[in-house]
């Protein structure tokens, strides 16, 4: 899930809300947070992962391998980034 599905989900949550379709305004508020959540655990484990290979990169010298450790880091950060 993206951006674009918590897009989706708002979009067609302001249509069931505009059109009194309560049934798609709930779907949407559904779609809309199912892609936030999944979004914001994706940017959690890219953190934990850069954080860990920013420590071996730092542990062993390579310092290749520490700077792609923290570049995915801020990838995690910003993908949690609302």
């Amino acid at each position: 899930m993206t951006r674009l599905d918590e897009l989706q989900g708002q979009i067609k949550k302001g249509l069931g809300a505009l059109t009194g379709n309560d049934e798609m305004q709930r779907e949407g508020e559904a779609q809309e947070q199912e892609a936030k959540l999944k979004r914001k655990a994706e940017g959690s484990v890219d953190q934990g992962i850069g954080k860990t290979q920013e420590a071996v990169g730092e542990v062993t010298g390579d310092r290749e391998t520490e700077l792609k450790g923290k570049a995915r880091q801020a990838e995690g950060k910003a993908k949690r980034t609302p």
